[in-house]
């Protein structure tokens, strides 16, 4: 009988993006100069930016009953988001004046060492994180996760492989079944009312995006609308044959939290 031991280090990474952007004035508008009367606006820039402020508004003000108050403006010109974040090489959220504070943003993980014990062949062994999530903007938040490496024996010449799950065909991107007890390798997979839409049930598992390997982290958990404390368990599984050496093996896993404006 061949024994693994397992463990992995988790870490968490909170990330929050503000990008700031104006309207940059159109050639046709540039033909309608003679019929207004010039206006200031200011102006930011760097080498890598040019910020000009501001937009055309056909009406702007505040309602206040004493039961409700309501801003607004009407008739933006440049109002966002513009790209779609991590899958585009830009990514613009612009305008939204009727976004506020509603709470602060916060992403948390209940444990930062996660451990699988020993390894047997035909016996897959798992263990679960817990992440939870809060958020404040209009435009929701995702979740995304990449592994440092493959599981890594200490010797560092020895790996589990990720999973390719029962039918060979899951990968970083997409989950498949994966209850085959015989097929060996690593993955998981998220149980949450945001978890990605290839995660059918508890059976349908993924592999972590391998840094090493230049792979793009991937969204497993996604909403455009405002949560407060919403949770999704991840569960890690892993299994062995034959084929894999006897020892530690270790990886890190990260989770990346940005918040949509």
């Amino acid at each position: 009988m061949k024994i693994v031991r397992f463990s992995a280090g988790v870490g968490i990474s909170l990330a929050s993006l503000v990008l700031l952007t104006g309207l940059v004035q159109p050639n046709w508008l540039a033909k309608l100069n003679w019929l207004v009367q010039p206006v200031q606006a200011d102006r930011l820039q760097s080498d890598s930016y040019v910020i000009q402020f501001g937009n055309f508004n056909t009406g702007s003000g505040e309602f206040n009953d004493g039961d409700t108050r309501l801003t607004y403006t009407m008739g933006q010109t440049g109002a966002g988001p513009f790209g779609t974040y991590g899958s585009t090489e830009f990514f613009i959220g612009s305008g939204f004046q009727y976004i506020y504070q509603i709470q602060e943003f916060g992403f948390s993980i209940d444990r930062a060492q996660v451990d699988l014990g020993e390894l047997m062949i035909g016996q897959h062994s798992t263990a679960t994180n817990t992440l939870t999530i809060t958020t404040r903007g209009a435009g929701g938040y995702s979740i995304y996760a990449y592994e440092l490496h493959p599981l890594q024996h200490s010797n560092g010449l020895d790996f589990i492989p990720d999973t390719t799950c029962d039918g060979g065909g899951c990968d970083e991107t997409t989950a498949q079944v994966w209850t085959d007890q015989s097929v060996a390798g690593f993955g998981f997979n998220v149980l949450s009312d945001d978890a990605a839409a290839d995660f059918l049930n508890t059976t349908y598992f993924r592999q972590f995006a391998d840094r090493s390997a230049s792979e793009e982290m991937q969204a497993i958990m996604t909403s455009a609308n405002i949560v407060t404390n919403r949770t999704g368990t991840i569960t890690y599984k892993a299994g062995i044959n034959s084929n894999i050496a006897a020892g530690n093996y270790q990886t890190g896993i990260v989770y990346v939290a940005v918040p949509g404006y």
